[in-house]
C-alpha cells in the first residue's frame, strides 16, 4: 500500500537545480559582458566594471561550491524526516 514516509527525495536534485541555475547565470553574464564590450563606451571603467563582475561572480560561486562540498549528495530526505524537522525545530513556541 502507498505510504507517506516510504518516498524518498535524494538531495542531489537540489544540485542539479543549482547547476541549471549557474548555467542561466553564466549565459546571462556572458550575454551582458558582451553587450558591455560590443556597445559601451571603450574606456578604463568600463573594463574595470567587467574585471570586478566577473572577480565578485568568481568569488560567489566558489563560495558556494566550498560550502556544497561539505554535503553528502546521495544521502535521500524522506518525507517522515522532513515533517519530523518541520514540527520540531520550525514552530518551537507553539
Amino acid at each position: 500500500m502507498f505510504e507517506l514516509p516510504s518516498l524518498g527525495l535524494p538531495v542531489s536534485i537540489f544540485l542539479i537545480l543549482y547547476g541549471v541555475f549557474m548555467f542561466f547565470f553564466l549565459m546571462y553574464s556572458a550575454f551582458n559582458a558582451y553587450h558591455l564590450i560590443r556597445y559601451g563606451f571603450s574606456d578604463f571603467f568600463l573594463y574595470l566594471l567587467i574585471i570586478v563582475f566577473t572577480g565578485g561572480t568568481i568569488i560567489l560561486v566558489s563560495a558556494s561550491v566550498i560550502q556544497m562540498l561539505q554535503y553528502d549528495w546521495g544521502r535521500p530526505i524522506t518525507a517522515d524526516q522532513a515533517l519530523e524537522y518541520f514540527n520540531e525545530d520550525l514552530f518551537r513556541g507553539l
